[in-house]
């Protein structure tokens, strides 16, 4: 909770989290964008979870999957979904 930027949006990835598509995530990051926001910050836990006072902090929850994944795992497939969020917002074809 220290090395958090208090000013920051806080987006959690939680298997109890909202589930977006990626052409979802995509859009859902433009309205951040939009919005103003000048930092999201997603935070992903360890392989017990987060404490109950970094889920309170956070803005926004997100579902990668109901399944479960080793949080380096996690790593992975969060960039990958916001580098195809990304190429979808600049118009590049979407690749399925």
């Amino acid at each position: 909770m220290k090395s958090l930027n208090q000013n920051g949006f806080v987006v959690l990835l939680d298997e109890r989290g909202r589930e977006l598509s990626s052409q979802k995530l995509a859009e859902q990051l433009q309205k951040w964008q939009s919005s103003g926001l000048k930092e999201v910050i997603f935070i992903i836990g360890g392989h017990e979870g987060v404490t109950s006072e970094v889920a309170k902090r956070a803005d926004f929850s997100l579902s990668l999957s109901v399944m479960t994944f080793t949080h380096e795992m996690a790593r992975v497939i969060l960039l990958e979904q916001l580098y195809r969020a990304f190429t979808i917002m600049k118009g590049f074809p979407y690749q399925k």
